[in-house]
């Protein structure tokens, strides 16, 4: 058992693990029966809400695998896309590419194939990940597709998740809300007997015939208790007992001996984005260029007069975030000074005409990076024009094309 362990704990609790051994619990399965009696009736949009790691991902999967295979449905990742973007998305997961320009001429078609599917068979499925996360003009578009209907009732039946409520965004004139109420399924974290089963199953998935060699009871109640009960965090902490451990099973003294080594949940680098003093919005990174401007082609788009169509590119790098201005008309202020190029710390606040940008999460900054704010103008520019390049090949479309679909 000692030979096998970290193979054990990789194939029951590592990355790899999430898609292959899924063990369904209680309020997972009640969020199951909220998303199939919201299609049903096909009035509301159905809402699943739950901190980070709360299983609202494994949920979908779980539901897109009940489906009939020939189902019409789009899910994607909210964080990820533009209005057009986001459009072109949804149509492409339907089988269609195409090479209309606009995002109103991408609503059209998308209106006309969700009611010919709608009269032929029934209404197709959006699934949107992250809702929260999403930039506030695409929200305003996925309400308008919200709006879409066909004989008096919805054309798309829409499921979201998010980490946290949305009625803020739904108040708000013309997002979602407008038109179809909300109906919300909050996930509730596992039992202690729950878990203790959940953490049984994995193991048994992937080939340990005596669980308790492993987990025993107590064993098993201590990893509920510091993870209140929540799967990705239980799955970390398992991972790590038995990777710790110089042999099985595992046991409470061992845990209780090292509990600041348990890997611990890090919020990732974020901008706080508001105006007037009121916050917009939360951006969080996911890639190491994020580009801020009044363009569509920017990564955050700042609607302000005051804001240059290209303003200012972030670079993120493990030891710290640089700013540079992109020779901007009416230049870039942090912390009330005007800057061409600086290091970002932890709740600076960059101003970019009525708009404010919290800096939130960064990494503790190193000498290094410091070097990297001093860079010249030919290298900043260089780091727009690929930016430009990358957004124009994103949008680069291809002529309409319907795909096949498999049944």
């Amino acid at each position: 058992m000692d030979l096998k362990k970290a193979d054990i704990g990789e194939r029951a609790f590592g990355k790899g693990s999430k898609e292959s051994v899924t063990v369904k619990y209680e309020s997972q399965q009640h969020a199951l029966d909220f998303i199939w009696s919201i299609l049903g009736s096909g009035k509301s949009i159905g809402v699943i809400e739950g901190p980070e790691g709360s299983g609202k991902s494994t949920v979908m999967r779980q539901f897109v695998s009940e489906l009939p295979r020939d189902t019409s449905i789009a899910a994607i990742d909210g964080t990820r896309f533009k209005p057009r973007g986001f459009v072109a998305e949804i149509l492409a997961r339907y089988g269609y590419t195409t090479d209309l320009q606009t995002t109103e001429e991408l609503l059209q078609l998308l209106a006309m194939f969700a009611g010919q599917q709608t009269r032929s068979y029934q209404a197709p499925i959006v699934i949107i990940d992250n809702a929260d996360r999403m930039y506030p003009s695409t929200l305003k578009t996925l309400g308008r597709i919200a709006a879409m209907t066909q004989d008096g009732k919805p054309a798309l039946r829409i499921i979201l998740t998010s980490r946290r409520r949305l009625n803020a965004l739904s108040r708000e004139d013309g997002k979602l809300g407008a038109e179809r109420p909300f109906e919300v399924k909050q996930l509730a974290p596992m039992t202690a007997n729950e878990a203790l089963i959940y953490l049984h199953a994995r193991l048994e998935a992937c080939g340990v015939g005596v669980p308790d060699s492993v987990f025993p009871g107590d064993v098993c109640d201590k990893l509920h208790e510091i993870s209140k009960g929540w799967p990705a965090r239980l799955n970390a902490l398992a991972l790590t007992a038995i990777k710790r451990s110089e042999q099985l099973p595992v046991t409470v003294t061992r845990i209780m001996k090292r509990p600041q080594q348990l890997p611990a949940e890090r919020k990732p680098p974020s901008l706080v984005i508001s105006r007037d003093g009121k916050t917009l919005r939360e951006f969080v990174f996911d890639d190491n260029k994020v580009l801020i401007g009044r363009s569509d082609f920017a990564d955050i788009v700042i609607d302000d007069e005051f804001c240059s169509k290209f303003h200012v590119l972030l670079m993120l790098y493990s030891d710290g975030l640089v700013l540079l201005d992109l020779n901007s008309v009416n230049g870039t202020t942090v912390n009330s000074v005007r800057v061409k190029s600086t290091l970002l710390l932890n709740n600076d606040v960059i101003s970019l005409g009525h708009h404010r940008l919290k800096v939130m999460n960064v990494p503790v900054p190193h000498q290094v990076a410091a070097g990297r704010a001093t860079a010249a103008d030919t290298r900043r520019m260089k780091n727009l024009d690929e930016m430009r390049r990358k957004r124009k090949a994103q949008l680069k479309a291809v002529p309409l094309k319907p795909r096949k679909k498999s049944r």
